[in-house]
């Protein structure tokens, strides 16, 4: 057989096209291995031969990887064994294979410059492949095993090969690209149509905790990755600039044994344009803009800043909020200032603001009939946030009250502000009774009869509206101590 036997272009793994017969004549003795993924003996030799390439290049052999197997399933392939070297795919009528005399994988072959076929290797023989390179293989490998019929022969016997050979999703699985639920996969397009305008090179900052750069083309593959519409980039943004103020702290939440989420909060008229969700069901499921965009900030986090679980991230439970917590507020039902307005921001801006919390506490309460009830009914829903005993708190807590409940203050003339204060005043236990478990400093230092409060300053007693118009529910989103993470709003760049 000659070099033109071995004229076929093959693709590679690397986005190049190779000829065997080019890459034969080149300066280094070329070695081929035939493989596919269905034979577990092809396995076993990509396995124990992929780490070998840098050692055989440098004694001078080229190791040439031809998987009988889509460009696509190639690249996975190269990725799961570390294969070190070129990898190309071969696709039917595998006319390489046939003009080698491949019939069985895996087959090493080691081709000449002339295209002739010097020695070859049919199946898994350590000793033989010792003969052939000039590297041993791993001593711990088997000494021998039969392989299998190589493509031309084994696709014969089986179904014609459909598009779905390449499995996008379980890809993404394999790249570590995900939350542990399916994502959406970032092809070039996607991402293009996600940053629409945007400045793909811009960045935002570094991520902490694993500090890689917030690139807003990185932010946007997150937000594909997530199955947000482009139109939603605009908040994605926005939140992912509130996240990254040091103020937020986010290092101490990617990192912390506590389970703390960065929870984000949308105000203004991008809520409806967006279909943000604010009313029944507002803190999910169901909504694809507010799970959507919250997941997106979350997977910054652990894609782009390493906040991986178990990895930089050491929360010892976790909780459902550090995969995506993201709401509208619903300022329509609100006979108060929206929180965008109480943070500085003029009537009718659209803003995100973040919160470092711990999952919601449902409260329920339909009973009281007095504001001041109502209340302390909520507020000592909070008391058992963060630890029961641990008073006061120094941190953020986060109250998200329904409607019926909102309205019950609102009829006695009740202003937000009044709510925070009586939630502050009414949530007091006499330091005798916290000396339990953990307990702070404060009240172990102080006179057994000293009332103390659940937190040091009504300004940690953060309110917003949300729900539907029916049920006597409200809820709380405990802090994370330790954190020192202030709430951050910022204004979302956008335009209908």
């Amino acid at each position: 057989m000659g070099v033109a036997a071995l004229e076929s272009t093959l693709a590679g793994t690397d986005g190049g096209a190779y000829r065997l017969d080019e890459l034969a004549a080149g300066p280094a003795r070329v070695v081929l291995l035939f493989a596919h993924s269905e034979c577990p003996t092809a396995r076993l030799a990509l396995e124990r031969l992929g780490p070998l390439g840098p050692a055989l290049e440098a004694s001078g052999v080229r190791l040439v990887w031809v998987l009988q197997e889509p460009l696509e399933t190639a690249a996975r392939l190269a990725r799961r064994h570390r294969l070190e070297g070129l990898v190309l795919a071969e696709r039917p009528p595998y006319e390489t294979a046939r003009a080698l005399d491949v019939h069985a994988v895996p087959t090493t072959i080691a081709l000449e410059r002339d295209g002739t076929v010097s020695a070859s290797v049919v199946g898994w023989s350590a000793d033989a492949l010792n003969e052939l390179l000039p590297v041993r293989v791993p001593d711990d490998a088997p000494r021998w095993k039969p392989g299998c019929e190589a493509r031309p022969a084994y696709d014969a016997y089986r179904p014609a090969r459909g598009q779905d050979d390449f499995d996008e999703l379980e890809d993404m699985f394999e790249r570590g690209w995900t939350d542990g639920l399916p994502v959406v996969p970032p092809t070039a397009d996607r991402v293009a149509a996600m940053l629409g305008a945007f400045d793909p090179d811009r960045s935002l900052g570094a991520v902490p905790p694993g500090l890689g750069e917030a690139t807003l083309e990185r932010v946007a593959a997150c937000a594909v990755l997530a199955g947000c519409k482009p139109a939603y980039f605009p908040v994605v943004v926005a939140a992912v600039e509130a996240m990254l103020e040091p103020a937020f702290n986010l290092h101490g939440q990617a990192v912390t044994t506590s389970p703390p989420g960065q929870i984000v909060i949308v105000n203004g008229p991008v809520r409806d344009a967006l279909e943000l969700s604010s009313g029944m069901g507002a803190l999910g499921p169901g909504r694809r803009a507010n799970l959507t965009i919250g997941r997106a900030v979350r997977l910054v986090v652990q894609l782009t800043g390493r906040g991986e679980p178990g990895a930089l991230d050491r929360a010892t439970l976790g909780q459902p909020g550090k995969l995506s917590f993201c709401f509208a507020e619903n300022e329509e039902a609100s006979p108060w200032e929206p929180l965008s307005v109480e943070r500085g921001f003029p009537a009718g801006a659209s803003t995100v603001t973040l919160v470092a919390g711990d999952a919601p506490l449902s409260v329920s309460d339909h009973r009281s009939k007095t504001p001041r009830e109502l209340a302390a009914t909520i507020g000592w829903a909070a008391a058992v946030t963060w630890s029961p005993f641990w008073w006061p708190l120094d941190a953020t807590s986060l109250f998200v009250l329904g409607q019926e409940h909102v309205r019950l203050f609102a009829e006695a003339g009740w202003s937000k502000a009044n709510v925070r204060d009586a939630i502050f005043e009414e949530v007091r236990r006499p330091a005798r009774e916290l000396r339990h478990g953990e307990t702070t400093a404060l009240v172990q230092s102080a006179d057994p009869e000293t009332m103390i409060a659940k937190w040091d300053d009504p300004g940690r007693i953060v309110i917003v509206v949300a729900g539907g118009d029916a049920g006597r529910f409200s809820a709380v989103c405990g802090p994370s101590l330790g954190m020192g993470a202030e709430v951050i709003t910022r204004e979302v760049r956008w335009s209908t």
